[in-house]
């Protein structure tokens, strides 16, 4: 009477380890009809305490869809030989499994047949054998692939900007000690003095960092790995690799000496003092505070500012590309190879299923309906196994959506997802041949008509690109018993009210209405949806520091300049207006270059992602949004530089000249 249940269905249901759960079902031949009507289990209930809470992979990467009717609780209930040998036979099921480890893994799968094949009767393997997590296994890991490659672009967009924010302040920080380096030549000091020195200050620097950075390093490594990867791991406790520590401890300090010896080399090269002059030479129609305004704005400073905040610019417009596309593919649900709103039922039994369409045709809201007939395990073609799906249709016309060429029409053609057609090397017009690992004489010639998008409302781990679309001649030849659809999927009426639509189809099938559901690795690509928002929040960030490091020092570069000014005849107002303007325009060039960057690069990667999850759905441009960025970057580059031009300009002129 212990039973323990998946982690999906002890969230849903509120149930935590300890609780008594009280469980019936129907008898077999009934076995439809929870459902279809969602009518009340037959047997008595029987008491059986949760002893703990598991997780499979399906609790992992949930891909079912949303059951409308609350009917049903997400993942299963899992109990062992002695429930079983006391309350399975009075439970309705569409039989029993095992799974089985062995020894040498899949080394050892020949004598397990040998095994099987003496033992007896009503023990086979199914079809094919396969692992236990077949079907999911390769979209953990294609998911797990695409959250790594985003956590190494987070990582290298990251270091870039630090490196550039980093070495800009070191870099001013050693000039303005080295401001009379030209001098200290002059008096005797050789240019191997003055580097060692600056190189000694900034190894020390570096060295520090290094320290600091490879602590914190170790001490964060409890909050990796991200996303599923961290689900799947269950011992998250502090790591130490070596291999990063020391690379990080060495090119840390190496990176911070080199900045001192460019410095040290660009400063000493000078054989007398850099005399600096205000320069108003612009020929730009502009007032003398504009003008003023782009001569501050030029130098090393601003340039550095400007290729920061266009990377900030473009990475931000970059995430709203992807995230608007990906929105857009889950919203509409053709656009990843659901043409139906709603799935209904899961049946076995043909008088069941039969009962359930005419549901649906007496539904004036109902515009398409077909059965879904899918197999995973008996299709052969070309000597490779794959999965099939098939359309059995009950109303209207409904088609499987192609991304090329046309659905298949008789039993001699079929549609090849694109994965599919990309690994076995063909493409529409070519011949395979058909055979099924259940009839030993069945062998079809069969012609690819087009390349289909495929998506499975009965399987929790169906991905776009794999398998085949045939019709549903071929595919009650590749069965022993006639295909019975397991669910039924329905168009709704566009013309009506949606909801009032699902209610209706909800009332006549209480025990299981879902709506239409994206593949596996579209569902995980929700789960990584924040990570182009955070990679950009940092590169704002770092954008920030640096836009607010530069015109720092531009304008107490320009200081004495600005107090000549106000000597002869500037106002303090007119002064105050020459940082914010200076802020103007480098976020002008920042957008300039950021801006078609960004769009660029967000249609770029959003192309490489979609193609690698076989999901035709293009992108998104969000002009909206592009304006908004732009006008954000205006107005936090003319907030920024306002606070250091108020301090400056609050000084008396004279008091600045005299300080010069």
């Amino acid at each position: 009477d212990e039973v323990v249940i998946g982690e999906l269905a002890a969230r849903a249901g509120g149930i935590a380890a300890g609780d008594t759960i009280q469980l019936a079902s129907w008898s077999q031949e009934h076995i439809d009809v929870p459902s279809s009507t969602g009518s009340a289990p037959e047997t008595k209930p029987i008491e059986s305490q949760v002893v703990g809470i598991v997780r499979f992979i399906d609790d992992v990467q949930p891909a079912r869809g949303t059951d409308l009717t609350q009917a049903v609780l997400p993942d299963g209930l899992y109990a062992g030989p002695g429930w079983a040998e006391a309350h399975g036979s009075g439970f309705a099921s569409y039989g029993f499994g095992v799974g089985v480890k062995l020894r040498n893994e899949l080394a050892d799968l020949g004598a397990l047949e040998r095994s099987l094949a003496a033992a007896a009767d009503g023990w086979t393997l199914p079809g094919e054998p396969f692992p236990f997590v077949s079907g999911d296994e390769p979209t953990l890991r294609r998911v797990i692939d695409i959250e790594r490659q985003a956590v190494l672009v987070f990582a290298f967009i990251a270091l870039v900007a630090s490196m550039a924010f980093v070495g800009l302040t070191l870099a001013r920080q050693l000039g303005r000690e080295l401001a009379d380096g030209a001098a200290l030549v002059a008096v005797g000091f050789t240019r191997r003095n003055v580097l060692a020195g600056s190189l000694v200050r900034s190894l020390v620097i570096g060295l520090v960092a290094a320290v600091v950075a490879a602590v914190t390093m170790v001490a964060i490594s409890p909050f990796g790995p991200v996303g599923i990867a961290r689900r799947l791991e269950y011992s998250l406790e502090v790591r130490v690799d070596w291999s990063v520590l020391v690379s990080v401890l060495v090119a840390v300090p190496l990176f911070a000496g080199g900045v001192a010896v460019a410095v040290v080399a660009w400063s000493t090269r000078m054989r007398q003092p850099r005399v600096r002059t205000a320069r108003m030479t612009s020929t730009i129609p502009l007032g003398a505070v504009a003008r003023l305004s782009i001569n501050v704005a030029r130098g090393g400073s601003p340039r550095a500012a400007v290729g920061v905040g266009a990377a900030a610019v473009s990475v931000a417009i970059c995430a709203g590309v992807m995230v608007a596309s990906f929105d857009r593919v889950v919203a509409e649900p053709i656009r990843y190879g659901a043409w139906w709103d709603l799935a209904v039922g899961q049946y076995s039994d043909a008088g069941e299923l039969a009962a359930g369409v005419e549901l649906l045709r007496a539904n004036p809201m109902v515009v398409d309906a077909a059965g879904f007939v899918e197999n995973r395990e008996i299709a052969v073609l070309d000597g490779v196994p794959v999965p099939f799906v098939s359309l059995d249709p009950f109303i209207g016309r409904p088609r499987t959506v192609m991304l090329s060429g046309r659905v298949p029409e008789a039993a001699d053609e079929v549609a090849l997802g694109a994965a599919t057609a990309l690994e076995m090397g063909m493409a529409i017009g070519d011949t395979l041949t058909v055979t099924s690992s259940e009839v030993t004489d069945v062998e079809v010639a069969v012609v690819v008509t087009g390349i289909a998008v495929l998506n499975n409302p009965v399987s929790s781990n169906s991905t776009a690109g794999s398998g085949i679309a045939v019709h549903l001649d071929l595919a009650r030849r590749l069965s022993v018993r006639t295909p019975v659809a397991q669910s039924v999927v329905v168009r709704l009426a566009p013309s009506v009210d949606r909801q009032t639509a699902i209610n209706s189809v909800v009332r006549d099938f209480r025990g299981s209405v879902r709506l239409a559901q994206p593949q596996t690795d579209l569902s995980n690509l929700g789960r990584i949806r924040f990570v182009p928002w955070l990679i950009s929040t940092l590169v704002g960030i770092l954008a920030l520091a640096t836009l607010t490091h530069a015109l720092v020092t531009l304008l107490q570069r320009h200081r004495g300049d600005l107090a000549v000014l106000a000597a002869l005849g500037m106002t303090r107002r007119q002064r105050r207006g020459v940082g914010p303007g200076a802020g103007m325009v480098i976020a002008a060039c920042s957008i300039v270059v950021g801006v078609p960057a960004g769009l660029i690069a967000g249609r770029w990667v959003w192309r490489l992602i979609a193609a690698r999850i076989y999901v035709p759905s293009g992108p998104v441009m969000p002009l909206a949004f592009t304006t908004i960025v732009a006008l954000v970057a205006f107005a936090v580059a003319i907030c920024v530089a306002a606070v250091p031009t108020l301090l400056l300009t609050r000084a008396a002129p004279a008091r600045q000249l005299r300080a010069e």
